[in-house]
């Protein structure tokens, strides 16, 4: 399909989108910024603000009073009926009292003496609460051995689950996950979105199906089946493309998943995507073809041709475009269908799925 977009020409089109605020922006968190996509996408859930200046502070330290809170908020978790937690330094008046009685109310917080609710948290203290929080599965396949976190940790399973639903990731330099090390505000904020924006399930197309597509030019496209085969716990969906009113073979496109990457493309090409897997948002960095790769975002729903799509995930890619310059790429993939849609720089809609039947 990527093929097809250089000879696509582009015109407005209505969509209906269902998408969040403007992004929020802070001062001192520019769109460069590497963790921006995680912090905007907080801020518009009303989850984490910044200061009265204007200002994220992305580099100062987090307090667990503040990690009660945004936990809290991100999970919607009640306040009535609470547990009153056994902590001496957190009476019923202190002004985080319902967010962190809350968390332990879910479970979230152990008992003990003191809470220290201005304490700093650490990397492997982050792995817990949201391994428990999110109620993070294992991946098997994804699972990763870090030098400093051995078996016998009492934190090596939360860092292995977090590992897993790539929601943090050790340092490939030197294959250590830094578990003392103190988390700052933005990095929990990453670690959260992700968390919260984590995303499974099977975004291909669904076999016994033949998939309709248009575009701009209001050209007619069908895909139908050639072949599957799963092998070493990856699974290859091979796909024709036709011309639908001449039925000319236009291209031939694979999807592959496995429990650690979702890819879509041209066989034994450049041409395709390739993303970590489960779905996290944030920046996926580059690769051959693409100076970046951004999820926006997983869990949109969107209207196209008059049907509605629940979870969709949202990715940017940006590449050269062969003329000095680049040009930004935007796929739609829902599942059981995989894409449904592309936007091309200008903020137009080049390219979209009209319907599905059921293959004769």
């Amino acid at each position: 399909m990527k093929q097809l977009i250089a000879v696509i020409t582009a015109f407005a089109l209505a969509f209906t989108l269902a998408m969040p605020a403007s992004a929020a922006k802070f001062k001192d968190v520019s769109d460069g910024y590497s963790l921006a996509i995680e912090i905007n996408y907080l801020a518009e859930k009303g989850i984490i603000g910044g200061y009265e200046d204007g200002t994220f502070r992305p580099s100062n330290t987090i307090a667990k009073k503040h990690i009660a809170r945004m936990v809290v908020k991100a999970l919607n978790l009640p306040k009535d009926n609470l547990k009153k937690p056994s902590y001496k330094d957190i009476p019923t008046t202190h002004l985080y009292y319902e967010d962190i009685a809350a968390a332990y109310t879910a479970g979230l917080f152990d008992d003990a003496s003191y809470f220290q609710p201005d304490a700093t948290i650490t990397r492997a203290f982050m792995a817990q609460i949201l391994a428990k929080a999110f109620n993070l599965k294992s991946i098997a396949a994804n699972s990763v051995s870090y030098k400093d976190v051995p078996a016998s940790s009492p934190y090596y399973t939360p860092i292995q689950l977090v590992t897993m639903n790539n929601i943090a990731k050790g340092y490939t330099e030197d294959g250590t996950f830094r578990p003392d090390k103190v988390i700052t505000r933005a990095h929990f904020s990453a670690f959260l979105a992700r968390a919260l924006s984590l995303s499974g399930g099977d975004f291909t197309p669904e076999v016994g199906y033949k998939y309709f597509y248009e575009d701009a030019g209001k050209y007619a496209y069908r895909m139908e089946l050639d072949g599957q085969n799963t092998t070493g716990g990856m699974t290859y969906k091979y796909w024709n493309l036709f011309d639908n009113a001449s039925n000319e073979k236009m291209d031939y496109l694979m999807y592959v998943t496995s429990p650690s990457h979702y890819y879509e493309g041209v066989p034994q090409s450049d041409v395709g995507t390739t993303i970590e897997f489960p779905f996290t948002i944030g920046r996926k960095g580059e690769s051959p073809g693409y100076l970046s790769r951004n999820v926006l975002n997983t869990k949109v729903t969107i209207e196209i041709a008059g049907k509605t799509y629940d979870d969709v995930v949202i990715v940017e890619e940006t590449m050269p475009n062969g003329g000095g310059g680049t040009e930004k790429i935007t796929t739609y993939y829902a599942k059981g269908h995989g894409i449904i849609a592309y936007k091309n720089t200008d903020g137009y809609f080049t390219y979209w799925l009209t319907d599905r039947v059921a293959a004769q």
